[in-house]
């Protein structure tokens, strides 16, 4: 009862009131239970213990030591009054019942003191789990939380549910460097700041969080939450920064080993055709008049396919370069399969002098919402790919199958198939055949990861695998509908 008219009394003076009444009550209450115990035969010494429980429950009922000294003062003069001879009045002619009234004075105040100090540890030990699981529960809202936004944002509700004061959030370590500021619900920059913690990380400041409202400065408790938001927000808000700049150095690391490994494997592969074509052409140059017309066609073929090589490549460089950068952009109209297939072979005349290709095509009309280009481009890598791996040999295949929902490109062959090596990361860059293949061709190793990736940006997917009867089979499905 006090506990609650202490939380939810509307003026002191009510408190007050209410505990003069509960010191009058039980002190009357006292004296009427002792009148009756009297005149049952109970001697007075005994009837001192009703006024001393009386003391106590008004020391239990009520906060502080003023209304339990009162309690105290008022039984001894009622006892004095009404069971110390000569009765119904306030004189004591007997040293006996002085003493008595003395001993029950120092018992009733020191009773009513440890009650007080119990009671009083009591509602601390209640207030402290109270406060415990608060902040346990606070603490767990930052546990799953990513974002500085969604952490900010959580802390400043929690300061608000739990304190009804408003707050600002003003972080001055931000990844571009630029301090950016929260100011939650309700808050004013006409009220006056109560209260500003420091929001700090492992190392240094992140922030700082201000606390602004009409009323006065927060209590005890108020003051508890706030820094504690504080604190896990700074913890919370110093491991997502740290995992941002983990992730940027990862990315710049990155960054820097394809650039290392595109330089060289470009310096190293490109180096070949281009000997090719300076050789072929100085053949030509230096030795005209001795070279038959066949001898001079077969130099031309060679320089022609060498260029052809080197256009491919820097192409798929180009393309390399765009998709690690996220600029990759797709133009889609619609295409016809046949049309599309038609380009990729006249750009492989090299397959297609060979008598190595074969090609099925469905016998309807049947139209793909692609980037013409890019798609030409990867299908180009995979039958370049096919020409340069399978053997010398071997035969090409390339089948185009449609469903109503899809439309499946198949090229396989019938030569040595996949290395089980790399066949688990075939489709990323810089993947080679091994360098103790007597088949391998030349290439820096990103046709396939850009197939993959063109591929996908259409919506699309390209997976792998070796032929039971032997060589090895690239299939590729493009959806028929637009994928926009």
């Amino acid at each position: 009862m006090d506990l609650f008219w202490r939380k939810h009394g509307s003026h002191k003076l009510l408190y007050q009131l209410y505990c003069v009444l509960v010191t009058a009550l039980t002190t009357a209450a006292s004296v009427v239970l002792s009148l009756q115990l009297h005149r049952l035969g109970l001697e007075k010494e005994n009837l001192l213990m009703v006024f001393l429980v009386g003391v106590l429950l008004t020391t239990v009922f009520t906060r502080g030591y003023i209304y339990g000294f009162l309690s105290s003062a008022a039984s001894i003069f009622l006892f004095d009054y009404y069971f110390t001879s000569p009765v119904f009045t306030f004189i004591i002619s007997n040293r006996q019942d002085l003493v008595l009234l003395v001993f029950f004075l120092i018992a009733a105040l020191i009773s009513g003191m440890l009650s007080h100090r119990l009671r009083r540890q009591s509602e601390l030990a209640e207030e402290n789990a109270r406060v415990t699981l608060l902040l346990n529960e606070i603490t767990e809202s930052f546990l799953n939380l990513s974002g500085i936004d969604n952490i900010v944002e959580n802390g400043m509700a929690r300061i608000q549910d739990q304190t009804g004061l408003c707050c600002r959030v003003t972080l001055t370590q931000k990844a571009e460097g630029k301090p950016q500021v929260f100011p939650g619900r309700g808050f004013s920059e006409s009220q006056p700041v109560l209260l500003e913690c420091p929001i700090q990380g492992k190392t240094q400041q992140l922030g700082t969080l201000q606390v602004s409202g009409a009323a006065p400065k927060p209590g005890e408790e108020a003051d508890t939450i706030i820094r504690a938001v504080a604190t896990q927000m700074g913890l919370v808000l110093d491991r997502e920064f740290i995992d941002a700049e983990r992730e940027r150095i990862k990315l710049e690391m990155e960054s820097e080993h394809l650039k290392a490994t595109l330089l060289r494997s470009v310096s190293h592969d490109i180096r070949t055709p281009l000997t090719g074509i300076m050789g072929a052409s100085s053949t030509i140059l230096d030795d005209y008049d001795h070279l038959s017309d066949a001898d001079i066609l077969r130099l031309a073929q060679d320089i022609n396919d060498d260029s052809a090589w080197l256009i491919m490549t820097v192409q798929n460089i180009l393309d390399m370069t765009r998709i690690s950068g996220g600029k990759l952009m797709i133009h889609q109209e619609y295409e016809a399969v046949d049309d599309l297939v038609s380009q990729v072979i006249q750009r492989v005349p090299y397959l297609v002098k060979s008598g190595r290709l074969h090609v099925k095509m469905p016998d309807e009309i049947v139209l793909l919402y692609v980037d013409g280009r890019m798609f030409d481009q990867a299908l180009l890598n995979i039958l370049d790919n096919a020409y340069k791996h399978s053997g010398e040999n071997s035969q090409i295949q390339l089948t185009v199958s449609c469903t109503d929902e899809l439309v499946t490109f198949d090229v396989s062959d019938n030569g040595c198939g996949i290395d089980p090596a790399i066949m688990d990361t075939l489709f990323d860059e810089f993947v080679t055949v091994p360098a103790n293949n007597s088949d391998r061709g030349r290439g820096v190793g990103l046709g396939l990861a850009i197939c993959k990736a063109i591929i996908a940006a259409h919506g699309g997917k390209i997976t792998a695998f070796n032929n039971a009867t032997g060589g090895a089979t690239f299939h590729i499905e493009m959806p028929r509908e637009d994928n926009e």
